[in-house]
């Protein structure tokens, strides 16, 4: 498999692919491409580590938040719960919640000044999109996984956040995305806040 190589402003950075936002992709990934892929990811976490952009800066407040957040969810959707939160790149953030239907989540994708809503179903710990990618786990690392014009491609994000308290800049910003964002009735709060609505 090809490696591509993407320079950043402070660094190189190895990578399997670079983002290509709000596109659908042409296939999901095989179970072949996705394992390639994955252990290219492990093998690239301690060049993307030394870059800077992918250290951890997240305070104890907010890793513990998060990690509340997640255990929570944990209880009711063990299946979503590792994938829940603001997970950032380069100049991306993709922000997991939870969807109405147990397995499932809703997406929340920002590239730059770009925004888009997309739902994934978790499959063998696996979040299968509805834009035809996956995405994919390793420790504090998400490689969102796709395929374009018959090349597999991996985009890495790091070091989940909490989600944001109120969507007043993403409704500014996004209105399009938070639409759709309401209209899958994806769900904010914690287990215990959303009752019987799931």
């Amino acid at each position: 498999m090809k490696k591509r190589i993407y320079l950043a402003g402070i660094g190189l950075l190895i990578l399997t692919g670079l983002p290509v936002a709000l596109a659908q992709a042409d296939r999901y990934p095989t179970e072949v491409e996705l394992q390639q892929l994955l252990q290219e990811l492990r093998e690239n976490i301690p060049e993307l580590e030394a870059t800077g952009i992918y250290t951890d800066r997240r305070t104890s407040a907010e890793r513990d938040a998060r990690d509340a957040y997640a255990d929570a969810w944990a209880e009711v959707d063990a299946a979503i719960a590792p994938y829940l939160g603001e997970w950032t790149a380069i100049e991306e953030s993709l922000y997991f919640y939870p969807a109405a239907n147990e397995g499932e989540v809703c997406i929340l994708d920002i590239h730059l000044d770009l925004g888009d809503f997309y739902m994934g179903e978790v499959r063998d710990g696996k979040v299968y999109t509805t834009i035809n990618h996956v995405l994919v786990l390793d420790s504090d690392f998400l490689g969102s996984t796709s395929v374009y014009e018959g090349q597999p491609s991996l985009y890495p994000y790091a070091n989940p956040r909490p989600l944001p308290e109120s969507f007043e800049q993403l409704e500014q910003y996004y209105p399009e995305m938070m639409a759709a964002f309401y209209e899958a009735d994806c769900l904010t709060g914690l287990p215990n806040d959303v009752g019987e609505s799931r």
